[in-house]
């Protein structure tokens, strides 16, 4: 049952995406696999509670894999190409040919521009792998040290770009009344959980505190 769950959520990412795999059984195989472990490695931060469920978080800087995207307004929520080619990384698409562990989170960088949008989406790079990172053998595919402070809360469900933008307007709004500094030209959408995962999810939006 657990299988079909897989291959149902990321058929149709498998099949948009067939350089990355040779079959959509083989994509759903390979997922399996690297989110067997229910205990997700995760970016190491620190956070202070700064009052109505508003948190700050200093990450420190670490390895992630990161690529990038251009597209439009309309055309957000189709992201499934950046997550295949970071998945295509960790999948063994490297100079070392290694399987790396799914981590949390995957984040989304959002830089809008009238109708033109800037994604970048990344994936932080587990500790053990932290040096002697593999680099990747997609081009798309860059590996960067980000280190980052930031400004989130925590809300379940699941997201859609119609709740990513109301959570994102709702926090700024929020950040904004409390007095607090942020660049609000971008913002970040941000996941922790698999597609089939029902209950308890965990959605966060982050913006960069200043």
């Amino acid at each position: 049952m657990k299988s079909f769950i897989i291959a149902s959520a990321f058929i149709c990412c498998a099949v948009a995406s067939p350089a990355v795999f040779e079959s959509v059984g083989q994509a759903a195989r390979s997922f399996a696999s690297l989110l067997s472990d229910p205990e997700y490695g995760a970016a190491p931060y620190t956070s202070t509670d700064m009052g109505d469920q508003i948190m700050k978080r200093v990450y420190q800087e670490k390895k992630w894999a990161c690529t990038t995207k251009t597209t439009t307004e309309e055309d957000m929520e189709g992201n499934s190409g950046m997550f295949w080619k970071l998945f295509g990384y960790i999948n063994g698409g490297n100079d070392q040919e290694l399987k790396i562990k799914m981590t949390v989170p995957v984040s989304t960088e959002t830089v809008k521009s009238g109708n033109e949008v800037e994604l970048e989406m990344c994936f932080f790079i587990g500790e053990q792998h932290q040096t002697n990172t593999p680099v990747p053998s997609n081009p798309d595919v860059v590996v960067k040290t980000v280190g980052r402070t930031i400004y989130t809360r925590t809300i379940g469900g699941y997201m859609n770009k119609f709740t990513w933008d109301k959570e994102a307007k709702e926090l700024k709004e929020k950040l904004t009344d409390m007095g607090l500094n942020f660049d609000n030209s971008r913002y970040f959408t941000v996941g922790y959980d698999a597609p089939f995962k029902w209950w308890n999810r965990r959605n966060e939006v982050w913006y960069i505190a200043q």
